[in-house]
């Protein structure tokens, strides 16, 4: 018996539609935490993900349920309110264009059942380059599977 997981295909699907996005171009998106050598202004990658298999009684099908974390971050130089807010501004932009392709298209090209935002964090700080933003998104998806 031969298990998979959509999370591989969940994560190349992803990466495909949201490098498509107009709002997006430019963005470096990465399906993977970024090495130091990645852009340091502004990215969207994807962060770690889990799956929970429910096996059926008869049958060769099984559900998956997906959880997939996404980061958006967002820096710009400088101190103070104004550029942290310009920051945090930016950061939910990329963030609103992660929302609204999974509004457009919640299968991700076909990967899963549906998919959907289930909750956002919101970090906001300061490093040596400025002020920064990221935010984190949990995003859930249901498939179905069969060996």
């Amino acid at each position: 018996m031969a298990i998979n997981s959509q999370i591989k295909v969940l994560r190349d699907n992803l990466k495909t539609q949201l490098s498509a996005r107009a709002g997006l171009n430019g963005v470096d998106i990465f399906k993977f935490p970024p090495a130091d050598g990645a852009p340091k202004t502004e990215f969207i990658f994807f962060g770690d993900a889990s799956s929970s298999m429910d096996f059926e009684t008869f049958g060769k099908q099984y559900a998956e349920d997906i959880d997939l974390t996404v980061f958006t971050y967002c820096l710009k130089a400088g101190a103070g309110d104004v550029v942290a807010g310009s920051a945090r501004d930016r950061a939910l932009a990329l963030a609103q264009e992660i929302i609204d392709e999974l509004a457009d298209d919640s299968t991700v090209n076909g990967a899963v059942l549906v998919s959907k935002v289930r909750s956002f964090t919101e970090e906001n700080g300061l490093s040596d380059e400025g002020r920064f933003c990221q935010i984190e998104i949990q995003i859930e998806a249901e498939a179905i599977l069969s060996e």
